[in-house]
């Protein structure tokens, strides 16, 4: 009896090793696979953005601190536009309005990134419309701007046509560049005191701005999907992009917030930011506690407090 059972053994334990192996095989090379296609695909269309778009470095490089104020509101609305407007001329250009049966209405990385990119131009032209583009409280907004953030930007980011969402944002995008034009004629207004400085940096790291996405890294895991986790991230880069964009060109165009004390600050403050804006994990990972796995999303949600601190010490600096 026990030699005619120990062929069955044998023969099924050969099935548990080769069942193993080809496991083990199998995994890496799955994993491997996805890799070449993942990284082809960011050589194709960018998912880690590492330094200043050189359109940007320009505009900046010829916009010295001792220029005049036209130029330098010129300089900030360009840098509060761009971020949208590499979106919109990106490889597969604003995805979040693709029809269904588009293979680019499924990237949502990028599509939750541009999310997070028009909300964050809404709220600081929101501000800049408000505050900057006027000699006092009382005056009347300039009408360019007023239709590019009421009309134009404030339009649904996933319709696909009767008008389509990217008509609507480069009419935008084209009435702000309207207003840059009538600056640099000294036929508009651009007027950036140090308490509309101290007003800006608080209102970035108030409710309305950095609360906004961070209470989406930090709500707790078991409150967020599996599949909602990577959204929350990109949507959290693509606000941090166009942030990145506007404090690079304050931080240049009005060196003396670094003279106050600041300089540290910002520098620390600006690494983490270039933390956010490359991040990219092959795969999204929510590890809990004390597992052994890897919480992106709390991982993000560290860079951005560790920012908003740092920029709230910069806007403590102004005041004194």
């Amino acid at each position: 009896m026990e030699n005619k059972k120990l062929p069955r053994i044998t023969i099924l334990g050969k099935r548990i090793i080769l069942s193993l192996l080809a496991f083990m095989l199998i995994w890496p090379l799955t994993v491997g696979v996805y890799t070449l296609v993942y990284r082809g695909y960011t050589f194709i269309d960018r998912a880690t953005f590492p330094g200043l778009d050189a359109n940007l470095k320009e505009t900046l490089d010829k916009t010295p601190p001792d220029a005049p104020e036209t130029e330098k509101g010129a300089a900030l609305s360009m840098a509060l536009r761009n971020r949208l407007n590499q979106e919109m001329t990106s490889a597969f250009g604003w995805s979040v309005n693709d029809l269904w049966i588009s293979p680019t209405r499924w990237l949502d990385n990028r599509g939750n990134r541009q999310k997070g990119t028009i909300f964050a131009l809404r709220m600081l032209l929101g501000f800049s419309a408000t505050h900057l583009s006027k000699l006092g409280a009382v005056d009347a907004e300039n009408p360019l701007l007023k239709e590019a953030r009421e009309k134009r930007f404030a339009f649904s980011e996933d319709s696909w046509w009767f008008p389509s969402t990217e008509s609507e944002y480069r009419k935008g995008i084209a009435l702000m560049q309207q207003y840059e034009a009538a600056l640099l004629t000294n036929n508009a207004v651009f007027n950036m005191r140090s308490d509309d400085r101290y007003d800006l940096l608080s209102y970035i790291t108030g409710k309305q701005f950095l609360d906004q996405p961070l209470g989406l890294l930090v709500q707790s895991n078991s409150e967020v999907s599996y599949t909602e986790l990577d959204d929350r991230i990109y949507y959290t880069q693509g606000v941090v992009l166009v942030l990145r964009d506007v404090l690079t060109a304050i931080f240049h165009l009005y060196p003396e917030i670094s003279e106050k004390g600041g300089a540290e600050n910002i520098r620390i403050a600006m690494r983490g930011i270039n933390q956010i804006c490359t991040f990219d994990p092959l795969i999204v990972l929510r590890g809990d506690h004390d597992s052994v796995m890897a919480d992106h999303r709390g991982k993000m949600a560290r860079y951005l407090i560790a920012v908003r601190e740092r920029i709230n010490d910069v806007t403590q600096s102004i005041r004194r």
